[in-house]
């Protein structure tokens, strides 16, 4: 493995991660989830 290869690797690993935190506190409280979705999305037009 090459330099590219180990660093391609590492910095999917820690996407990976990130959506995987994300995603278990999606599971884990739905309706903020949802509510902040919301809000960023028509936030934003104000």
């Amino acid at each position: 493995m090459n330099i590219e290869q180990y660093l391609t690797n590492k910095t999917l690993d820690g996407l990976y991660l990130m959506i995987g935190e994300e995603e278990r506190a999606i599971r884990q409280n739905r309706l903020s989830a949802g509510s902040a979705i919301v809000s960023k999305v028509f936030g934003a037009l104000h």
